[in-house]
Parts: structure tokens; C-alpha cells; sequence
């Protein structure tokens, strides 16, 4: 039985890692959404530059074929066009860039099809802002995974600390009011709890916690529909 398990929450909740963890636990397929965006963003960033906001994207993306791997290790390989693009995606252009082709509606209806495709061959977890509430609606188990601002802030220091890099927490926190903000009040793909979703609060759970949590959820939605 294929299974899609939605898995939504704002940035910084943990989504991706406790999302990878689990498939690989349950023998599941791991999507990242956040990637194809990233590799649609690098595909007219490398065609136009950085004009490529004059383009609309929507009509040009015949020529964007993406594939994306889920690996043994719990990585993920997306490829661009037969590319491999998973370091070049993560690059601090893109992220700057993104924006602008997340909020197309046209780049949006073109990567919600691509999932939904993927979906029909695996059963998969996948993460975002809108995965149980338009993406898929229908999915089995929907999972709205949340924490405190100041746990998400924590958690984001942390993590560039484990990359050797300094930063202001008070600076992270206001960027994660800011992005939260932003996430609810766009006009496609918000951020929104879908009413049938489990309610998850992880700021006083540790990684392991979330992640057998979120399996058990998973698990009870099988033995459910057996």
C-alpha cells in the first residue's frame, strides 16, 4: 500500500531532518520540496542572470526536467536537466532568489504535479508549507510539526555554529517572526495547519523524540487502514 505521509510546519521546526530520519527508519521515500524550487531558481538564474525576474518563469519550464534521489545515507540528490545540482542549490544566490519562483503560481501548479507523480510510484514523506493542505489533501497522515520562535532560533544558531559561523540569536529570531509572517500571508502555497493534521509541538523534544513520535503516527494510520 503506497502511503503519503504530509508533513507541514514553519521554518526552522526541524521538518527536513526529522522527515529523513523517519523514512529511512520506515523504508520510505524522502521528498524535497525545497530543492526543486531551488533547482527551477538555479535554472533561470543560469539562463538569465540576475534579470531573471523579468521572465515569467511559468512558460519555460518545458525545459526544466528535474529528479531527485533519496540515498542510503538519508541524503537527497536532485538532478537538473541530467545534473547533479545539490551543492549548487545551496548556494546563498539562490536562497535570495527563491522567493521569487516559490510565489509563481504557474512554478507552483508545474512542481505540485511533479509530486504528486513521484507520489504514485513510492510511498513517500514530504515536508513544507502547504503539503496537507494543497499538495495533498488526500494524504493518509498529516502531520503539522511546530516550535517556540525561541527554540527555532536556538536551533538555527546551533546549526551554523556547527558550521563555524557566528551569528546574533536575537537577529535569527526576528528573521523567523519575519519569515513566519511572510509564509502565512502568501497568496499561494501559505503556510496553513490543515484541520485534519496532527498538531506536533517539539520545543521541549529532543530529535529522537520527534522522530519516534512522527513514526508512531505514521504506523497507527497503517494499522488503520488495514
Amino acid at each position: 500500500m503506497r502511503l503519503v505521509a504530509a508533513v507541514d510546519g514553519p521554518a526552522g521546526s526541524g521538518k527536513s531532518s526529522v522527515c529523513r530520519k523517519t523514512a529511512l527508519d520506515l523504508g520510505m521515500q524522502y521528498i524535497d520540496s525545497g530543492a526543486i524550487y531551488r533547482a527551477i531558481t538555479l535554472y533561470f538564474l543560469e539562463k538569465y542572470g540576475d534579470s531573471c525576474s523579468e521572465h515569467d518563469p511559468a512558460g519555460e519550464l518545458g525545459g526544466v526536467h528535474i529528479l531527485q534521489y533519496f540515498m542510503p545515507d538519508g541524503s537527497v540528490t536532485t538532478m537538473l536537466n541530467g545534473r547533479d545540482v545539490s551543492s549548487d542549490i545551496r548556494d546563498e544566490r539562490i536562497s535570495r532568489s527563491i522567493g521569487f519562483f516559490s510565489d509563481n503560481r504557474g512554478v507552483r501548479e508545474y512542481v505540485n504535479g511533479l509530486l504528486r507523480k513521484w507520489a504514485g510510484e513510492n510511498s513517500i514523506i514530504i515536508d513544507g508549507r502547504d503539503i496537507g493542505t494543497v499538495v495533498f489533501p488526500d494524504a493518509a497522515v498529516k502531520v503539522y510539526l511546530d516550535a517556540s520562535v525561541d527554540e527555532r532560533a536556538s536551533r538555527r544558531v546551533k546549526e551554523y555554529k556547527g558550521q563555524g559561523k557566528n551569528v546574533d540569536e536575537n537577529s535569527i529570531r526576528n528573521q523567523i517572526i519575519q519569515r513566519d509572517f511572510n509564509d502565512s500571508n502568501r497568496e499561494f502555497g501559505a503556510l496553513k495547519r490543515a484541520d485534519d493534521a496532527v498538531f506536533l509541538d517539539t520545543s521541549s523534544m529532543s530529535f529522537s523524540e520527534v522522530v519516534e513520535k512522527l513514526k508512531q503516527i505514521i504506523d497507527s494510520q497503517v494499522i488503520h487502514k488495514k
